[in-house]
């Protein structure tokens, strides 16, 4: 008995010593201690690369930047409070761009990469000994600080630098580095149309291969916070869309010079600017400016231009020049006609060989509107109202609009259509539709060819999609009244 007892308290000593050795192990108390990851960058050092920046008063001492980009040049000097280019004369030079220009050379940091004698195998082996990509400081007291852009690191992400002079070679993203190198994108006023105030901007014109494309005219309001109105003046004389125009406007303002290809060019013809395919002229009261647009460059990033006329090719943004691809119907008011329907009188109207006489009592109150078709008013009590039917035609009627432009026709097709409104004034006014080609019809406003054609259907669909027979016969359906002309008609 006594050997048995001795078993069952060993069984039970080493099922509690598994128990505990389970807890701790679940727990991580029987882990081995780790030491904390060391921080792979504790031990990088970085610095500007510019180090003269760090000298007091470093910016007014500057007179002078010669930025070279593989060997392409771009020189600077600064006569009084003015920055000119002595490399590109044409150069348009804003100073408070150079500004930017200097922050960006000031603000450029790198991680030390070597520290010691610059000797002739360390600028061979950091790519400075042949380097032609380099920024030169020039200083009013004749002294020079240049910095030189050299090889690739292993991984082609960064280069090196090193201004001349000093012990440190630094280390420097790439896209950091070509933001640095001064471009004369960056030094001149980027917008390609400059105007103080868009506002007052009241022309636009622009041509296509040399002819006329489009011309713009506004109508500038004295009165603050009233919107300028647009007419169409070529290839029509027609009101404008606003919202087209305006957003042309607006495009036109916020174009942006994305780079610049060469300076004082011999051959335009060489990037389709002689002649260019678009010219584009914006007016206000004080100056006109002129973008002249030619071929796509390589990549299809951007349009080659020039500006006012000279000779400098630049490049903009393909995707900021939109106008090309916006029908010229877009910029005008499509719609032939459209009043208050409270300000007509009578309206005759004759459609595909029915004829209607819809008359108007609006002048009061909505409640005691008065509307007949053919002498039939249409308010037929019991609740029995169709006003609403009744206004559907007038909208169908004003439905009318543009859906192409072309030249007026030598001789006008057969009539589809005639409309006379006569409103309470006495004023009238007739839309007359004649047949283009089975499909479409040439449009007059008394008497005047508004410049094209719209859809036959627009006299033809039903109620739902707002044609002229369409309305009339869901109202005369509505009324529980046959149409005599609907049976004469086409």
């Amino acid at each position: 008995m006594k050997k048995y007892l001795t078993t069952i308290i060993a069984l039970v000593v080493i099922a509690v010593l598994l128990g505990g050795f389970f807890i701790a192990k679940n727990a991580g108390w029987l882990d081995p201690k780790t030491e904390p990851t060391k921080d792979p960058y504790a031990d990088v050092v970085t610095g500007p690369v510019f180090a003269f920046f760090s000298e007091e008063n470093a910016f007014q001492k500057i007179t002078g930047v010669e930025s070279s980009d593989n060997g392409e040049l771009l020189v600077i000097s600064k006569t009084g409070d003015a920055w000119v280019s002595t490399s590109h004369e044409s150069l348009s030079v804003i100073s408070k761009n150079v500004n930017s220009c200097l922050n960006s050379m000031r603000s450029l940091n790198g991680r030390l990469t070597y520290e010691g004698e610059m000797t002739e195998s360390k600028l061979l082996e950091f790519g400075f000994e042949d380097s032609t990509t380099y920024i030169l400081l020039k200083l009013s007291d004749g002294a020079e600080h240049k910095v030189i852009f050299g090889k690739d690191n292993q991984s082609g992400s960064s280069s090196y630098t090193w201004e001349t002079g000093t012990n440190k070679v630094y280390l420097v993203d790439k896209y950091q580095l070509r933001s640095t190198l001064v471009d004369a994108v960056d030094l001149l006023d980027s917008r390609v149309f400059s105007f103080e105030d868009a506002g007052q901007i009241s022309r636009v014109n622009i041509s296509k291969d040399g002819s006329s494309y489009l011309k713009l005219q506004a109508i500038i309001s004295t009165e603050a916070d009233v919107p300028r109105e647009w007419k169409v003046t070529f290839p029509v004389e027609r009101a404008g869309d606003r919202t087209t125009i305006e957003s042309l406007v607006s495009s036109l303002t916020s174009m942006l010079v994305s780079g610049v290809e060469k300076f004082n060019c011999d051959d335009l013809g060489k990037y389709g600017l002689s002649p260019a395919k678009f010219q584009v002229s914006v007016t206000d009261p004080h100056k006109t400016s002129v973008l002249s647009i030619g071929d796509l460059n390589p990549d299809r990033s951007g349009y080659y231009v020039t500006i006012d006329n000279s000779t400098d090719v630049y490049t903009v943004r393909s995707s900021s020049i939109t106008f090309t691809d916006t029908s010229l119907i877009s910029f005008m008011n499509e719609y032939i006609f459209m009043v208050s329907y409270t300000q007509l009188k009578t309206v005759e109207l004759d459609v595909l060989g029915r004829h209607y006489l819809l008359t108007y009592d609006a002048t009061g109150e909505r409640e005691d509107e008065k509307f007949t078709i053919n002498g039939t008013n249409v308010d037929l009590g019991d609740d029995r109202d169709f006003r609403s039917e009744f206004k559907r035609i007038g909208t169908a009627m004003y439905g009318l609009r543009l859906t192409g432009l072309a030249d007026e026709p030598a001789e006008k097709g057969e009539l589809l259509c005639r409309i006379i409104y006569t409103e309470q004034d006495g004023t009238v006014n007739t839309v007359e539709c004649f047949d283009r080609d089975g499909a479409t019809m040439y449009i007059y406003l008394n008497g005047t060819y508004q410049g094209g054609y719209g859809n036959r259907y627009l006299l033809t669909s039903d109620n739902t999609n707002y044609g002229i027979i369409g309305t009339i016969d869901n109202l005369y359906a509505l009324m529980g009244i046959e149409d005599p002309e609907a049976a004469g008609g086409n």
